[in-house]
């Protein structure tokens, strides 16, 4: 069943990153100093990327010189190449991807040549297989379709797959792309199901998975894949809890849990696991708060962590962790601002750090954090 605040929010600021790339189309900086840590954010309603260094130490957050830089209109979630050299934003409203080097010392962003790259349907959601081959949208522009792209390794320039767009189902939201990149997965909220479709390794084409599409909760809005790849978690908005699934290696077929779903508070939108597949977060924006979640490494069961959920500001739209996992950052919709969490490895607690939130420009709408190379 269609949400009425999450459709008007999925058109008006869109989820989960930044985007960048090493200046000069993946070229190192000439200054010979170490590469950073930057976060990117995205502002739908201002066109933008906001860009910042993080301190290691404390995870605070400078704004570069020159930033915000300007994107084509509606950007919504970034994605990064898995070498650090290349980011891209799906633009819902120009129909389009924007491209950008980054400088891997200053943070700096520079578009590549080329970019904006046309994405026709209503780009909303990114999603980047890890191998950095292939970069897919799903579209929400009234069409059923999901763009697919090869990069190119030294340039970035994409080019349109063969067969793109793929065929999918209406009203889908977010993608993911479990570690392997064999497979792919497509939330759907009108439909309450989870489509999935195996990757060609050499061309990137997209075949529908044996049973796809898999049956979810109401109104599916996120899908997160934990770093073995053996487990899937899907937030399902109305019905307000989580679906767990095992993830099939041989054939990308989806299995609920024993125990799933499991219970959240009101509304989780967005689903983010820590880089080393411990924790799960799960962001809900009408309750101003984030849940937290062990997975279990024998069995991908749920258990609340103690203290969960954990209070942010108004709307957090977009979770998003440093390499190391050390910091998490959660960009606030109404707020205009990041607030940025030290986070303790050992139960997965978030402590917010000195002089969170950190301002941002209007409306942000999703967050990545990166090490520049």
């Amino acid at each position: 069943m269609r949400n009425n605040h999450e459709v008007y929010f999925l058109l008006v600021a869109a989820v989960a990153f930044g985007i960048f790339i090493a200046c000069g189309g993946g070229g190192g900086s000439s200054s010979g100093a170490a590469p950073g840590t930057f976060a990117y954010v995205t502002s739908y309603n201002s066109s933008s990327i906001s860009a910042y260094v993080m301190d290691p130490q404390s995870g605070t957050l400078t704004e570069v010189s020159g930033s915000p830089y300007a994107t084509s209109a509606g950007p919504s979630r970034p994605a990064v190449t898995p070498d650090g050299k290349f980011l891209y934003t799906a633009n819902f409203t120009d129909n389009n991807v924007s491209a950008f080097a980054i400088d891997p010392v200053t943070g700096q962003l520079s578009e590549l040549g080329g970019s904006p790259f046309p994405a026709p349907g209503g780009p909303f959601d990114l999603a980047l297989e890890p191998a950095g081959k292939y970069l897919y949208t799903s579209n929400l522009g009234g069409v059923s379709t999901i763009n697919g792209f090869s990069v190119n390794a030294a340039t970035g320039a994409l080019t349109a797959i063969s067969g793109s767009p793929f065929a999918a189902s209406l009203d889908h939201q977010k993608l993911a792309i479990d570690p392997t990149g064999n497979y792919m997965y497509l939330t759907n909220f009108a439909d309450d199901v989870i489509s999935a479709y195996a990757i060609s390794a050499s061309t990137g084409a997209l075949t529908a998975v044996s049973g796809s599409p898999f049956a979810a909760s109401d109104y599916p809005g996120s899908i997160a894949i934990d770093p073995s790849g053996r487990y899937a978690y899907v937030t399902n908005i109305n019905s307000e809890n989580v679906t767990a699934y095992a993830v099939s290696a041989s054939t990308g077929a989806l299995t609920a849990l024993p125990g799933s779903p499991y219970a959240t508070s009101t509304q989780p939108r967005l689903a983010v696991i820590h880089p080393a597949g411990t924790i799960l977060y799960v962001a809900r924006y009408i309750d101003a708060s984030v849940n937290a979640y062990a997975i279990s490494g024998t069995t991908g069961a749920l258990t609340a962590v103690s203290g969960s959920p954990f209070a942010t500001s108004t709307w957090p739209y977009g979770l998003a962790f440093d390499p190391s996992g050390d910091y998490m950052g959660v960009v606030s919709f109404l707020n205009d601002g990041v607030n940025i969490y030290s986070i303790d490895t050992g139960n997965g607690v978030p402590s917010q750090v000195a002089g969170s939130p950190f301002p941002t420009v209007e409306e942000p709408s999703d967050i990545v954090i990166v090490q520049g190379n």
